[in-house]
């Protein structure tokens, strides 16, 4: 009866996942709704929980922090069975001279030590690769943009595949990339998802304790053309997304490809959170 009582409790008891938010102001809370929305349709309760920097201040957005989200600090005090580092725009900057690198490596190596699972998204990817494994990601001579066919390591038998298509889509944003033979030659990461033009997109280390992801699952159709529109507006030099617009026709936006895998990905992960939960 005792373990029987154990493991309902276990599957009703919301799974706490932090979401470590570094996207700029602009982009916040659609960067909120995107995670929540794979987090709230997956086979277990989750509570979303959203936090920042204790010592770090942001300049445009920190009395929205204050006011909605918990600290660093708070995180650390109470726990958490999974967490999400997303992207930021920073891949113009060396990581040392990121403004809050010292305090985010600090939280890094706590997540190392108490986290079952995380996952790092995009310029989080880079970052944190960096930093464990020494891997220096490469700037690209043009933005890797665009909706992006991959392949899908069936083989692997990885649990965070089980379901996905054996080839997918998703949309990728990005100036720095992962070298393939650096990750391939750490024992520890493991590329499950790949694609031919813009390489790894799902990496596996230390047999899922960290998730790196170099796309974004997570967007909506229309956030590339979003992105893009805005830095042609502003005179920003700007390469046009890759396989997104219909015909090439900038007026029209595609039909999302990719939402389906990337909630069958998010629900393996939570469902390999709600196993690990101690």
């Amino acid at each position: 009866m005792t373990d029987k009582k154990t493991t309902k409790e276990k599957s009703i008891t919301p799974l706490q996942v932090g979401i470590l938010m570094l996207m700029p102001s602009a982009v916040v809370e659609r960067t909120e709704k995107q995670f929540k929305y794979f987090l709230e349709n997956a086979p277990f309760p989750v509570k979303p929980i959203f936090f920042y920097f204790d010592k770090h201040k942001s300049n445009s957005n920190q009395e929205y922090f204050d006011k909605n989200y918990e600290k660093i600090a708070d995180i650390e005090k109470h726990g958490l069975d999974g967490l999400i580092i997303t992207g930021a725009n920073l891949e113009q900057v060396s990581f040392e001279e990121v403004k809050y690198w010292k305090e985010f490596t600090s939280f890094l190596d706590w997540v190392r030590k108490n986290v079952s699972s995380t996952i790092y998204s995009c310029w989080a990817t880079h970052a944190a690769l960096k930093y464990f494994y020494n891997i220096e990601p490469v700037m690209n001579t043009c933005k890797q943009f665009g909706i992006f066919d991959h392949k899908v390591d069936i083989a692997s038998n990885s649990p965070f595949i089980k379901g996905m298509d054996e080839q997918i889509f998703a949309p990728h944003s990005r100036w720095r990339g992962e070298n393939k033979k650096l990750i391939e030659k750490c024992k520890d990461l493991e590329i499950l998802v790949e694609s031919p033009e813009v390489g790894p997109h799902i990496i596996v280390g230390r047999k899922g304790r960290e998730i790196y992801i170099q796309g974004h699952p997570e967007y909506d159709r229309d956030d590339i053309g979003g992105e893009y529109f805005r830095d042609k507006n502003k005179g920003i030099k700007i390469n046009v997304p890759l396989h997104y617009f219909p015909n090439n026709d900038d007026k029209k936006f595609p039909a999302k490809t990719w939402g389906a895998n990337g909630q069958v990905f998010y629900n393996n992960w939570v469902r390999f959170l709600h196993d690990n939960k101690k």
